[in-house]
């Protein structure tokens, strides 16, 4: 069907095309996170790597242990694979801690027998340890397509005979179009994943809310209104179409530090409702740990001024609520602009880490924070609230 694929390739845009003009595409508001559902209580997992595994194997399992994570996913270069030791799983699962092996494919080398030896020692005396087997894909050109699916193929039969369940393809890239091709190509050879995963990563260097211009085609995206939550709202209905109901995101920075556009986008995917669980980089996971252990089994209430120049979605469980708040466009707001004063000071007030911000004089920038109330407190905002902009002292209406 694709014996001769890359990228425009004319069967693969005529796939693109038909799927734009699916109904898949047609999603109302789908560009705000639907409002109303409950986050899983144990949405969040950790991607470790092999230097974590060798280096800090004692960190990983006290991290796991505060936490409450119950998964990780070990991340395998197919380059490194001669690195990996399954013994390097004995610290970890004594803490009854479920394994995802991944495998990365990083480059065109042959690395079939490799794996599946990998497969055959871990599988041989850890089994019972791992929930699932991942193939992540990382390049779309023709040769990387078929080393991906020869390796699939082995991996596919491999967990079947073993009732391990499959995940993948995780395709880096994140496009809709990709994965509904690669998912016909599986469903030709009736091998498709359990668990459909993202690869989120190439998410977290821009403004995550921000409409994109271009998608495929120029402007295509801002005719769709595509964003981050509308592309993972269009992935699921794609998976959905594949009979495929589980979602996993993962997010793996080459960096040593998260920035502000990480933590809104990790902010807009658990709001989203679309994925059942997001790994995240255990050497990055500090800057995170307050959303791991907040957020989790709290339920969605919505998206608050859509189409404003700054952001609040509230979160709410049956001890408190939340309100994770950030601005756009570089500006810095007045929180009383919106907020009544009475608010403000009988709330908690969080930065980014979780450390408490004095409400005296905190403003709203680009940078994540978090407001905190009893749950039976009543929030109530001004009734026609002004946005002032401290960086140019206009002020514009919210809409």
């Amino acid at each position: 069907m694709f014996k001769k694929f890359h990228i425009f390739n004319r069967t693969y845009l005529k796939n693109a095309f038909l799927l734009i003009l699916s109904r898949k595409f047609f999603l109302k508001s789908g560009h705000i996170p639907p409002k109303n559902h409950k986050i899983p209580s144990h949405f969040f997992g950790l991607s470790i790597t092999i230097e974590d595994l060798i280096e800090d194997p004692l960190g990983v399992v006290e991290m796991c242990r505060q936490h409450k994570v119950r998964d990780i996913t070990i991340l395998i270069p197919s380059n490194r694979i001669s690195e990996f030791s399954a013994t390097f799983l004995d610290d970890l699962i004594v803490h009854n801690i479920k394994f995802n092996l991944k495998l990365v494919i990083v480059d065109h080398e042959d690395i079939y027998m490799q794996w599946r030896e990998l497969l055959d020692l871990t599988l041989l005396g850890y089994q019972a340890h791992i929930a699932s087997i991942e193939i992540e894909m990382t390049n779309l050109g023709k040769q990387s397509l078929d080393i991906f699916l020869k390796i699939w193929a082995m991996t596919f039969n491999i967990a079947r005979l073993k009732k391990i369940k499959v995940a993948g393809p995780a395709i880096s890239s994140f496009s809709p179009f990709f994965n509904d091709m690669v998912f016909n190509l599986l469903k030709e050879k009736y091998q498709l994943p359990d668990i459909h995963t993202i690869n989120l990563t190439n998410e977290m260097d821009t403004e995550p809310e921000a409409i994109y211009s271009n998608f495929l085609l120029p402007k295509l995206g801002k005719f769709f209104k595509l964003n981050l939550i509308k592309k993972l709202a269009l992935i699921q209905r794609i998976t959905e179409g594949f009979n495929i109901k589980t979602i996993y995101g993962g997010i793996e920075l080459k960096r040593h530090e998260i920035t502000s556009y990480t933590l809104r986008a990790i902010a807009l995917l658990i709001a989203s409702g679309r994925l059942n669980k997001l790994y995240l980089p255990y050497r990055n996971a500090e800057s995170i740990l307050f959303l791991m252990d907040r957020m989790q089994g709290m339920t969605y209430l919505g998206s608050l001024f859509n189409n404003a120049p700054f952001e609040i979605h509230h979160f709410k469980n049956d001890k408190e609520q939340m309100h994770a708040i950030w601005a756009r466009d570089d500006k810095t707001l007045v929180p009383e602009s919106f907020y009544h004063i009475e608010d403000i000071y009988t709330a908690k007030i969080y930065d980014s880490h979780g450390d408490i911000i004095d409400r005296i004089d905190f403003k709203i920038t680009d940078t994540l924070i978090y407001l905190v109330w009893r749950s039976m407190d009543p929030i109530i905002f001004i009734d026609s609230p002004k946005v002032i902009d401290l960086h140019d002292t206009s002020i514009m209406p919210v809409s």
